[in-house]
């Protein structure tokens, strides 16, 4: 299987409404709306280095396939975007639990919501990153198996 049938699909893929934009339109009053952007600045310092590697292997995981080069960065990038990314999803749920227990009051939904898409921002970047990764190393053993180089 090529890439080039599938690279058109992908780019519609990312055109179509994300939750993200959801958000702009449902938002009645005059707030700055809560996107992808305002999610990631507003994060903690490790899990914003975390995301900036999860993205970075995601644009890096199909340059090393189409470099041919040894898989072994592909896989490295397969079995860490996972853990990586449930990780901090756990440490951003972690430290809403705590602000949460030393607010005293219960917060309403709005509160917690932006903390609530980072974890689920970080969880679906790991495992974005990490299926791009298993299917750029896929692509790879093919080519590899199909013209027998080893």
């Amino acid at each position: 299987m090529r890439l080039r049938p599938l690279f058109p699909v992908a780019v519609a893929a990312a055109m179509l409404a994300t939750p993200a934009l959801a958000s702009t339109v449902l938002t009645p009053s005059g707030d700055n709306p809560l996107t992808l952007m305002a999610i990631f600045a507003n994060a903690a310092a490790p899990v914003q280095l975390i995301a900036l590697l999860l993205v970075a292997g995601l644009f890096v995981s199909p340059i090393v396939a189409a470099l041919r080069p040894h898989a072994r960065l592909l896989r490295a990038i397969n079995k860490s975007a996972l853990p990586l990314g449930f990780a901090a999803a756990a440490y951003t749920l972690l430290a809403g639990a705590v602000g949460i227990a030393n607010l005293g009051a219960t917060p309403s939904l709005a509160v917690v919501a932006p903390g609530l898409a980072e974890a689920l921002m970080m969880a679906m970047l790991g495992l974005l990153t990490a299926g791009v990764a298993r299917l750029a190393s896929e692509l790879t053993s093919r080519r590899k198996a199909e013209t027998g180089v080893v």
